[in-house]
């Protein structure tokens, strides 16, 4: 793993305190999140995205109120279908999980930027945790103001075969499922 030396650099109001870049070429910019905290990464393919990865998380710390409000009630339904593997004791540690609630719930550690996300739009995935489903976590896929997936981590960036795929073969969110893969609805 490479380290760049770049001091503090400041950028859409965010300091970049370090890069790095791993083995296999993908590079990491800790900075902090207005909303989410400090040691919040940006990853990505090149050092060039980084300011693009930069304007998703002021994207993600300043999401518009409606937008957030969607991301809530998906995030509540992510909550319901795990809700009967949890035992009284984390239930109780959660305490009333609703759309106020749940984002207190939840840990969200990256924002991802890949050859994927088209640059003049605000594309991206995040990578977090969420209280209810430890094991796999949380990922969040978004899209020019549309959020088009909400469920546990398998790396579903904006217009990938993968996201493609998974949207195709399970659809969107479906309240007579067992089980959800996605708990979007499907917006226009």
């Amino acid at each position: 793993m490479r380290f760049f030396s770049l001091g503090k650099q400041k950028s859409e109001g965010y300091a970049i305190n370090e890069i790095k870049e791993s083995d296999t070429g993908l590079i990491t910019a800790i900075t902090t999140s207005k909303k989410w905290g400090q040691d919040f990464r940006l990853m990505c393919r090149s050092k060039e995205q980084i300011s693009y990865a930069l304007k998703c998380l002021d994207y993600l710390d300043n999401m518009p109120f409606e937008v957030e409000q969607r991301l809530c009630k998906y995030l509540v339904r992510y909550y319901k279908d795990f809700e009967q593997f949890l035992d009284d004791e984390q239930k109780a540690d959660m305490g009333i999980v609703n759309e106020e609630s749940v984002l207190k719930l939840i840990r969200i550690r990256s924002v991802i930027v890949d050859d994927h996300c088209r640059q003049d739009r605000i594309e991206f995935h995040i990578e977090g945790g969420c209280k209810w489903e430890v094991e796999h976590g949380l990922e969040i896929t978004i899209s020019d103001g549309k959020i088009l997936y909400v469920g546990a981590f398998e790396d579903y960036g904006p217009n990938t075969s993968r996201l493609a795929y998974i949207i195709e073969k399970y659809g969107y969110f479906d309240p007579d499922k067992d089980m959800n893969i996605n708990y979007v609805d499907k917006e226009a």
